[in-house]
């Protein structure tokens, strides 16, 4: 503070008068904004109120507030982002596209409840966001965990810090001591159009779509970058809560509205499963002109203590049903295809089109699975194809729409790795490059052990793996746990810093659960859910080295096919020498939680007669 500012200072009375006006008004106008898209005053006088509240703060920073508007920009980058378990697990929702399919779910709570209970549901968008819970404490919000895999996700506080729909306290009198709030994390339409137009502007390559870019903006280390990008809040459901007096979801809707949470309007709740799918049918014709992308509608049973009677399947809940809108179609023209090759060495043909907009991202490569799909489809380099998102997600060719004159595709007969003789493979409808050392496959198999559901090493795209791989610094799994800073900050486009970042991520994942690393070595037909059973089963590489054929196929979803590759895995010297190198290298895979099998009522039956008041019998 220069000695002029400390001489015109407000006294602090003064100051901590206008100060509450100024964040009361703040508050007033984030809500018309956010809330009620009824902005009353301009972006410039908006800015000049926080020019106010930043001053007053600068001369007394003993009357600033940790839930201050002026806290959402800044802060120091974080080094990684930290894993923090979920207090209850945060399930994803069952999809479906077809209206026969939300019948038979409907049908199927009548049959679990009984024919003669009355129910409710909510309907509101599915909007296309990132899954996000904000944590409040006493009223404060402390912490925001993104989904993750529905158990543990990464820490996010310091982005979602930066999102000015968010309260830093919950307004109100009566506040739950405990609030775990679930939501969406969004971009509109606009802010992301004008984001990109900036980019453009700069010469700066242009995202792909709002979903993406609030994905990689909450994950981004420096939440400097994410307060430059306008991200949206949308809460819609709560996880834990301690406190809250009202059971149906419609009542709290309009609580978290009251304590200042931004929700998507009203919600409508219907009494019969005929006036929710003609909600559906509205939102679809409506999805184009609401100024937040939306990919279907969701279904939710609307009472609460019927929700914890219905309960839960192993990866969703009971009481809930996603339905999509059916996936948009375009058509555009094939210009060549060629062929890649799998962190199992199956080549798989791929089709480069002229670069289409298909649900909100430009498509430029289809996957063709293999010959037998292109013989069946009949594609050729010229034709011209219908291609949709396969659940709004995946680039699909749905048929030709007009032939062209090209050559029917023939699948080649090297590796376009390696140059190996390649081989049909007996078991699958696919051809295989038999060397193990070749490069493709090799960098294949690193992105699998450090993608997001193994290993999840953050910071090693697959530009930082095709150079680790040129350079012969990785040659098997293994070898990441021997980089460093040195040998790192040598590589283009890394420095010491994002050589420290990345190896700090290394370090991180040496102590993941024994499952994620089991499902990262990419043994064959292994997959997030089988690994997760066969480690419930047998917790450590010991344990599951001394198992044999007859133990894994009385194992249920364990059959003979996932039992021949694993065992074939467990006997395949290479393979294991690697993972004895990993465990020498100290990684320390976390074993699973095992109950006791001699608990309390261990080896004993119950029988219930006479009348149940609670739950039915069936539960």
């Amino acid at each position: 503070m220069t000695a002029d500012e400390s001489k015109n200072a407000p006294d602090p009375l003064q100051a901590g008068e206008r100060l509450a006006e100024l964040l009361a008004e703040v508050a007033r106008h984030d809500r018309l904004y956010y809330d009620q898209d009824r902005p009353r005053i301009s972006d410039v006088e908006y800015d000049r109120l926080l020019e106010e509240l930043a001053k007053i703060e600068s001369l007394h920073p003993e009357l600033r507030r940790d839930d201050s508007p002026t806290q959402r920009v800044g802060g120091r980058p974080v080094s990684h982002l930290e894993s923090v378990p979920h207090s209850v697990p945060m399930l994803s929702l069952a999809n479906t596209y077809s209206r026969e399919e939300v019948e038979e779910w409907h049908r199927g709570l009548f049959d679990f409840l009984g024919d003669d209970t009355e129910l409710r549901f909510a309907c509101e968008p599915k909007l296309d966001g990132v899954a996000i819970e904000l944590v409040y404490q006493e009223g404060q919000f402390v912490r925001a965990i993104t989904r993750g895999d529905g158990r543990v996700g990464d820490d996010v506080t310091h982005n979602v810090r930066t999102i000015r729909s968010l309260p830093f306290s919950l307004e109100g009198e009566s506040v739950p001591s405990l609030l775990e709030v679930r939501g969406e994390v969004i971009m509109t339409r606009a802010h992301f159009d004008r984001v990109n137009h900036r980019r453009e502007e700069a010469g700066e390559e242009t995202f792909i779509n709002p979903r993406n870019l609030a994905a990689g903006t909450l994950k981004t280390l420096d939440p400097a970058v994410a307060s430059r990008r306008p991200l949206d809040l949308i809460v819609h459901g709560i996880g834990r809560e301690e406190g809250l007096a009202e059971t149906t979801h419609e009542e709290r809707f309009a609580r978290l509205q009251e304590m200042g949470l931004t929700t998507l309007g009203p919600l409508l709740c219907f009494g019969s499963l005929e006036t929710v799918l003609a909600h559906y049918a509205d939102l679809q014709e409506r999805r184009d002109t609401l100024p937040f992308e939306i990919d279907g509608a969701v279904i939710k049973v609307d009472d609460v203590n019927l929700r914890q009677r219905l309960g839960e399947r192993s990866r969703s809940p009971r009481w809930a049903i996603a339905y999509k809108f059916p996936a948009q179609r375009e058509t555009t023209l094939v210009k060549e295809i060629h062929v890649q090759v799998g962190r199992t060495g199956i080549l798989t043909p791929r089709a480069v089109v002229e670069p289409v907009h298909v649900g909100g991202v430009t498509i430029e490569y289809v996957t063709l699975h293999n010959r037998d799909e292109i013989d069946r489809l009949g594609i050729k380099v010229g034709d011209r194809v219908l291609i949709e998102r396969a659940g709004d997600v995946i680039p699909k060719i749905v048929e030709v729409a007009v032939a062209g004159e090209g050559q029917a595709f023939v699948m080649p007969t090297v590796c376009p790795g390696c140059g190996s003789e390649v081989e049909d493979d007996p078991e699958e409808v696919a051809v295989r490059c038999p060397n193990r050392s070749c490069s493709a496959v090799v960098r294949r198999r690193i992105e699998h052990f450090v993608s997001r559901g193994a290993m999840d090493v953050e910071g090693m795209g697959k530009k930082l793996i095709e150079q680790l791989a040129a350079e012969g610094m990785v040659e098997r799994l293994s070898d990441l746990f021997t980089l460093d800073v040195k040998a790192l900050s040598a590589l283009e486009r890394m420095g010491d810093i994002s050589a420290k970042n990345l190896l700090g991520s290394l370090e991180q994942c040496r102590t993941r659960p024994f499952s994620r690393l089991l499902y990262g070595l990419g043994v064959r037909h292994v997959g997030q859910h089988v690994a997760e059973v066969i480690v419930a089963h047998w917790g450590s590489v010991e344990e599951l080295r001394g198992v044999d054929e007859e133990a894994l196929t009385q194992v249920n979803e364990i059959g003979p096919v996932v039992a021949k590759t694993l065992l074939a895995w467990l006997e395949d010297e290479e393979e294991q020498a690697d993972l004895d190198r990993m465990l020498s290298l100290g990684v320390e895979p976390a074993t699973p939680v095992v109950i006791a099998p001699d608990g309390p009522l261990s080896g004993k039956s119950f029988l219930f007669t006479g009348s149940l008041e609670k739950v039915t019998r069936r539960e």
